[in-house]
């Protein structure tokens, strides 16, 4: 019947054809066809029939053999498999929904409850206050007659009182009959019986262990507590057979009612146990409680058909103060029982939120599945997103905690997300480990390689070290169920504006790297760039930091450094040490050369190969003649060696006479207009043979 009625509803044009399959009754507008389409028909994409899916014979299939099994099916297939999955969602998030629906009508019951048990109460003290001022006052006195109107008054809030409790019980009574929440009661009804079944085992352990191991009592107990135990076992498994069936179909059918037979062990066993943990009769005294307060209600109902409490006499209107304050009573433990009932509500709609969660991982892989195969699922994710949003009651704080418990429990909730997070935490260390054994790796390789600045070295060292870890953290991101997709593409949009806005940023970056591809210089080399003569300090790729002969720390753009010229004077490990003198022209040049070049070699720091030797040069041969003094010595001790020869140059040059050649200056006063020097003029002394100049 229902796959006829399915596909007389997929021809017809899917007219209100999955909510007749959810087994809610369609609500047509009035005056509108019977026909009209449904939202769930809406969302299924082209002529899918749901009936023909193989997939959702298991909805708890595992994620890994779903991904096997729907990877042959052709794309027809896929789209009955997606329609499948639809109806099965929908149908959860049906129960959700009225789950969440029965919760907050069973807040507003015990509201109403403690509301009107509470009225009850302010009542009575407002009555007992107004009679003692009345008893208290003279007849006939003013305080009398105000204390007359403030009993008047107590009564009146008596009667109140008396509608409000009659309103919650009728609340109470609409709320246990509405046909759309009565499955959700009684399931939770089921699942608090369960733990109490399993709380009763543990008390029945516990007493147990008192008793003397081998005694009659001891084995008598030991098989009420095994047949319980079985009986608990029986439900558990029962009820996992039922939630792995398609609902209304036919092996749900049975596996509903092999459930019902085993609640039933489980109440007989429960019952049996009594003579162990002695809860049975605790229970009884509960459903008396409940009976009290509806006999309770009925006499109060009759008595207010009589007439108002108001205008009771005295013996009348104590019995029913007494009713009213065993109806407050009562309503408090009926208050207290459906709290621990909405509490299972609670529990139970979150263990639904992770079945439904379950469902949407499965459906996922069927539309991944259909999409890669040219398949729409647009509908279907948009339905999926539609449904995953989930709202809290902040308000009720008790159901707040147990939702929080109930979803740290729940294998699709707390223990799922914990696995996730731990699967997180142990990819990105990983990641870190591997980027810091990878980075020493790198070094070591470089550093064999040869023919690299240590600059260079750290750079790819730290590409390696951050790219592993920005990679352990987008794999750790798959594990939480985060696509990548969606993340580079606004990595890459992001880096697109970001070019823009710091193109003098990335000239500089790329500068950076062409300093350290090409190796100018390295990390203490002795350079002169952009004007400063000083030591690298240190390379990033945005800057360059120098530190001069003063210590100070220059820092300049890559762009500057790489665009202009570059010297570095500790390039090799041998450096040519030159020291440049002006000797007059009339002076013996080989005693000068000689005089060097033995100053030079006896300096135990100055190579014997090359040697020292000198150069003269001059264009002013009626002055100076221009002596480059050049020696070789190591890179590291270039400046105390260069030290130590300027001063022992200084002392040889007085010991050997050798004059230095002053510098010279030729002035010229140019006669005025009339042909006459200016007034006041001073002649300076000039050599004569500039005196035809100065004339």
């Amino acid at each position: 019947m229902f796959r006829r009625r399915l596909r007389a509803f997929v021809a017809a044009g899917f007219a209100c054809a999955f909510l007749a399959i959810s087994g809610l009754p369609a609500r047509a507008q009035e005056g509108e066809a019977e026909t009209e389409p449904a939202p769930l028909s809406a969302t299924i994409a082209g002529g899918a029939d749901p009936t023909s899916a193989l997939t959702t014979q298991d909805p708890t299939i595992a994620t890994d053999q779903l991904q096997l099994l729907v990877k042959p099916l052709t794309l027809e297939e896929l789209q009955n498999e997606a329609a499948a999955w639809l109806i099965l969602l929908k149908q959860k998030v049906s129960e959700i929904s009225d789950t969440e629906i029965a919760i907050k009508r069973q807040n507003e019951a015990i509201g109403a409850e403690k509301d009107a048990a509470n009225k009850v109460e302010e009542a009575q003290k407002k009555l007992e206050a107004a009679e003692k001022a009345q008893a208290d006052a003279e007849p006939n006195s003013p305080e009398y007659e105000e204390a007359a109107k403030k009993v008047e008054e107590a009564r009146e809030a008596l009667q109140d009182a008396q509608t409000a409790i009659e309103e919650a019980v009728e609340a109470e009574e609409e709320l246990q009959e509405d046909e759309a929440l009565k499955g959700a009661l009684e399931e939770a009804e089921e699942s608090r019986n369960l733990e109490e079944a399993k709380k009763s085992l543990e008390d029945a352990k516990k007493k147990r262990d008192d008793l003397e191991a081998g005694s009659p009592a001891y084995d008598k107990a030991s098989d009420k507590i095994d047949q319980l135990d079985a009986a608990i076992e029986a439900v558990e498994a029962a009820i996992e057979d039922r939630d792995s069936t398609v609902p209304d179909s036919s092996e749900y059918k049975e596996a509903t009612k092999q459930l019902d037979r085993a609640r039933a062990d489980l109440d007989k066993a429960k019952a049996e146990i009594a003579a162990v943990t002695g809860e049975a009769v605790e229970e009884e005294k509960s459903d008396a409680s409940k009976e009290d307060l509806e006999a309770t209600v009925s006499d109060l109902e009759g008595a207010e058909s009589d007439a108002d409490v108001k205008d009771l006499d005295s013996a009348e209107s104590d019995e029913t103060e007494e009713k009213l304050e065993e109806a407050a009573e009562k309503l408090d433990e009926s208050a207290a029982a459906e709290a621990e009932l909405k509490n299972q509500l609670v529990a139970n709609v979150t263990a639904l939120q992770g079945e439904q969660a379950g469902l949407v991982d499965r459906f996922r892989i069927v539309l991944d599945e259909l999409e890669n195969k040219g398949g729409d699922a647009e509908s279907y994710r948009k339905y999926i997103q539609a449904i995953s949003a989930i709202t809290i009651d902040v308000k009720d704080t008790t159901g707040l905690g147990v939702r929080l418990v109930s979803w740290l429990k729940s294998e699709e909730g707390g223990i799922r997300w914990g696995i996730k997070l731990a699967t997180f935490l142990l990819i990105v260390i990983a990641g870190v480990i591997a980027s810091r054994i990878l980075e020493q790796v790198t070094k070591r390789l470089l550093t064999r390689i040869g023919g690299t600045s240590s600059l260079f070295r750290n750079f790819v060292a730290m590409l390696v070290k951050r790219g592993v870890v920005v990679i352990g953290f987008l794999l750790a991101l798959t594990s939480l169920g985060i696509s990548l997709g969606p993340v580079l593409a606004l990595v890459g949009g992001a880096s697109f504006v970001l070019a823009f806005a710091l193109q003098s940023n990335l000239g500089n970056f790329a500068s950076g790297l062409m300093l350290l591809v090409n190796k100018p210089f390295d990390v203490g080399d002795e350079v002169k760039v952009a004007g400063y003569w000083a030591y690298v300090d240190s390379i990033s790729l945005a800057s360059t930091k120098l530190q001069d002969f003063s210590g100070s720390i220059i820092t300049l753009p890559n762009n500057t450094v790489w665009g202009g010229d570059i010297t570095n004077y500790t390039h090799a490990d041998i450096r040519k040490l030159s020291i440049p003198i002006h000797v007059k022209f009339t002076q013996d040049l080989d005693q000068v050369m000689s005089m060097w070049k033995d100053l030079a070699a006896s300096h135990p720091a100055v190579l014997k190969d090359p040697g020292p030797s000198c150069f003269p040069w001059n264009a002013h041969y009626e002055y100076y003649v221009w002596v480059g003094l050049m020696a070789w010595t190591k890179t590291d001790g270039y400046w105390n060696v260069y030290l130590d020869l300027l001063l022992q140059l200084q002392k040889r040059l007085q010991e050997l006479n050798i004059e230095m050649a002053v510098p010279s200056q030729e002035i010229a006063l140019l006669p005025s207009s009339n042909g006459e020097i200016p007034t006041g003029a001073i002649m300076p002394d000039v050599p004569a043979t500039l005196g035809d100049k100065v004339g």
